[in-house]
Order: C-alpha cells, then sequence, then structure tokens
C-alpha cells in the first residue's frame, strides 16, 4: 500500500542525519539554497517525526537519514512526510534478488537490452562445501565453462567467472576463478574464516543472528549495506567474467569501472546523472590477467585501495567525459547505459514482492558498469547508499552536482507546494537538474 499525498501549505523541514561527514555537509549545504522555504535541522532541532495519527496538520517533513533510522511508519501513514530511501528495494539492490528478477523479465522479454547489457549471471548458494557438486548443478554452464579452459593458457581466452557474495559491499568476498580447484580453494578458505570468526563470536558472548541489532537485521532483510560472516550469507552470484575490458593508455592499462549515479523518484521516475565516474584498479591488467589472485589488477574497488602506501587519488578516479576515447564513443557508451538501466527498472519495478515504490519517497543509488573492449557496457550492480567519500577531494563537484540535483528534486516534488515559491525558484531548480537525464517513467516505462 503506497501512502497517499495531501496537499499541504506549509513550512517544510529536513532532518539530516547522516554518517559520513562528508555526505552531511554537502546535503545541507544543497539544502540551505532553499532557505526560509525549507529549514534544514538534525534530529536534536527537530525533535521527533510527527505523530502520524494525530488530527493537527502537519507540517512537511523530509528525513534525509540513514535508512535504519528512518521512521517507516510515519513515511508509510502520513502525506506529509517524505523520506530519501524506499522501504522494500531488495529486488534492486540485493545481487541474487536483481539477479532472480533481471532473468525472469528477460524469460518474457527476449528482445531486452538487458540480454547483451548484464553479464550472465547465476545465483550459487552453498551451505557446506561437501555440497559442492549439488550447488554447482544448478549453475552448470559454470562447471562446463571450467571444464572447456583445460588445455587453454591464454588468459584472455579461457572462461572466467567472478564470485560476490549476495548482501555485501565494497569489494568485500569477491573472486575471479576459471578453475574447479580455484573455486574450492577460495570457497574452502571463506568458510575456514568464517569458523573462526564464529569461534571468536562464542568466546565474546556470541554474535548470532539473535543478538545483532535490530537496526542490523533489518538492513539485511532490506539489502542494506551490512557485513556479514559468510555463515550468515550463504548466497552469492557468479557472473562471466569480463576479461577483455576496455583499456586505456593514458590511464597505464588499468582496468576501470564507471559509477553511474541514478535517482528514482516516487512512483517512478528514474534519472541518471550525467557526471560520471571512472574508477580506476591500482595495477596494470594485461600483465597481472593471468594471475588471480591479483586483486589489485582485476578489482577496481577504490575502497580498497585506499589504504595502499602509494595511494594517488588522481590516478585511482577520473571524470567519464575526460577519458580518452573519441566524443562519439563516448556517447555510445553512455547511450547503452541508458538504456540498460530503463530496461533495468522496468524488470525490478515489475516484481512488487521485492522493489516497492512509495509516491513520497526518492533515493539515490549508485551503479556499476565495465565496459569491453569493443566499448559494450554491461551492468554489473547496484548499491543503495553509495560510498560518495569514494570519490575524493578532486571530484567532489560531481557528488555536489549530483546532490544539488537530488535536492532540486525534492524539493519541487515534495516541499515546496506553494505554486509562487516554485516559480520563484524555478530558474535554480531548473540549473541544478539541468544533467538528470530521465530514462525511465512507470507510465510509459524506459524513456531512452
Amino acid at each position: 500500500m503506497a501512502p497517499a499525498l495531501n496537499m499541504i501549505s506549509r513550512p517544510a523541514t529536513v532532518v539530516v542525519e547522516m554518517d559520513e561527514p562528508y555526505v552531511q555537509e554537502i546535503l545541507r549545504a544543497a539544502f540551505s539554497k532553499y532557505s526560509p522555504h525549507i529549514i534544514v535541522q538534525s534530529l536534536e532541532e527537530f525533535g521527533r517525526v510527527p505523530d502520524s495519527n494525530s488530527s493537527a496538520q502537519p507540517a512537511l517533513v523530509m528525513h534525509w537519514r540513514e535508512y535504519e533510522r528512518i521512521d517507516w511508519d510515519a513515511v508509510l501513514r502520513s502525506g506529509s512526510v517524505f523520506s530519501s530511501a524506499y522501504c522494500y528495494r531488495k529486488g534492486l539492490i540485493r545481487k541474487a534478488q536483481m539477479a532472480f528478477n533481471i532473468k525472469l523479465y528477460m524469460a518474457k522479454h527476449p528482445d531486452s537490452v538487458l540480454h547483451r547489457g548484464v553479464p550472465e549471471t547465476w545465483i550459487f548458494e552453498l551451505d557446506d562445501l561437501d555440497y559442492l557438486d549439488e550447488a554447482l548443478m544448478e549453475c552448470y554452464e559454470v562447471e562446463d565453462g571450467m571444464k572447456a579452459n583445460e588445455g587453454i593458457e591464454d588468459p584472455r581466452m579461457r572462461q572466467q567467472f567472478i564470485i560476490k557474495p549476495s548482501l555485501t559491499a565494497r569489494g568485500a568476498g569477491i573472486y575471479v576463478f576459471d578453475t574447479r580447484e580455484r573455486l574450492e580453494e577460495l570457497l574452502e578458505s571463506e568458510f575456514d574464516s568464517d569458523d573462526e570468526d564464529d569461534d571468536s563470536s562464542s568466546e565474546n558472548g556470541g554474535n548470532t543472528d539473535d543478538n545483532n541489532s535490530k537496526d542490523e537485521q533489518q538492513g539485511a532483510l532490506n539489502g542494506q549495506r551490512s557485513y556479514y560472516a559468510i555463515s550468515q550469507i550463504r548466497e552469492w552470484v557468479i557472473q562471466r567474467y569480463i576479461n577483455r575490458p576496455l583499456l586505456l593508455s593514458s590511464h597505464g592499462g588499468r582496468k576501470f569501472h564507471i559509477r553511474v549515479y541514478v535517482l528514482a523518484v516516487g512512483d517512478l521516475k528514474v534519472y541518471v546523472y550525467r557526471h560520471m565516474l571512472a574508477l580506476f584498479a591500482p595495477s596494470p591488467y594485461v600483465s597481472s590477467a593471468s594471475d588471480l589472485d591479483n586483486q589489485h589488477a582485476h578489482l577496481t574497488n577504490t575502497c580498497l585501495q585506499t589504504k595502499l602506501s602509494d595511494f594517488d587519488e588522481t590516478k585511482a578516479v577520473d571524470l567519464f567525459w575526460n577519458l580518452d576515447l573519441p566524443r562519439e564513443k563516448l556517447d555510445h557508451i553512455f547511450d547503452q547505459i541508458c538504456t540498460i538501466l530503463g530496461d533495468t527498472f522496468t524488470a525490478v519495478s515489475s516484481e512488487s514482492t521485492s522493489f516497492q515504490t512509495w509516491s513520497n519517497c526518492l533515493e539515490q543509488f549508485g551503479f556499476d558498469f565495465m565496459v569491453d573492449e569493443d566499448c559494450n557496457a554491461f551492468m554489473l550492480e547496484a548499491n543503495a547508499y553509495p560510498d560518495f567519500k569514494q570519490t575524493g577531494e578532486g571530484l567532489k563537484s560531481v557528488v555536489e552536482g549530483f546532490m544539488a540535483a537530488s535536492v532540486a528534486t525534492a524539493a519541487s516534488r515534495f516541499l515546496l507546494q506553494d505554486d509562487d515559491i516554485v516559480n520563484g525558484l524555478k530558474a535554480m531548480i531548473n540549473s541544478d537538474c539541468k544533467d538528470l537525464v530521465e530514462v525511465y517513467t512507470h507510465k510509459n516505462e524506459r524513456k531512452w
């Protein structure tokens, strides 16, 4: 059930409460431009969420907070309370659930761009290494691919795969493999590590699901940024590894992925922010292509690099539109990304048990794309509450621009319901939103 919106012309308040000071500062600055029509407060200044059962007409309030701190009952029941996240979106941000939803959609739509725009993906479940044979029977193509590699020396000619835990983020638990032996070694290492974690947990009073905080459990149920031991996950996705990525000599032949910021609004419009980022691995790819243990060549997550002694932010992140490629190729990649995202949201929004959009919510997502040597774009995953800080200080303007566009959208759609105020601020709102490209709307579906 989606909440109904009440048309209320009252002063608006935004409660901004984010754990990361980098994000908190940018958000407060973006909302401050709408003063005195919108007041920015901390939770302590605001006091409490309006009582959704009260007969008094509440003021317009938006909660831009960490997911687990949002009062979902108030968001659901009150037409004057707005949220910076959707309550149910695990069908998009939980890797296995999104893979399942996309697979269902592709079966019904054989002409969908997702057939070529998403790497072949399998859901992999395993409770015990003794049942590995049974688990691989559910993704027999992976087993066949590993067997087909026998006798092939060139790593770029081998069928390679990447395994990712369904619930984790920031590069945790991700490995590349191309043989049955390596997969067994990786899983054995993970399970052994998990046993040690369990023993340590028991010695310290336990840390079982029953003892986890309510916030942590809620985060897990909704695919939030939770980092759980493997015994609590038991679910991965295996994707066909793109072992011929686009490499640029201007960036030392290092592998990179594209971070795309996406804004989903109400029920439902989806926008892509044009100013995308290219995130580079620290080591050259070709010379290390056969060394699947070299995560510095194969994994492009910036958060895995920041602790390196020679980490250089200027070499790790660049602007997509500044890459050393002809403009027509950049445009071609961007067009593919928009089309793939349009179909992705068509796919997940059709599965209401795992993705529900409410008219008084919006949410920012970070999507990761890989590009192969033929400039074909592939969507890898979606992240809620993306780690904006990893953008760094040098390209902070990208995050500031995306925040300004998101805030302008929230202000015009939810908080500034007086036409005179909206008209007076129209030039600023339009300017802040100029780099949002609409790729999907629920009524007309894909826009790109």
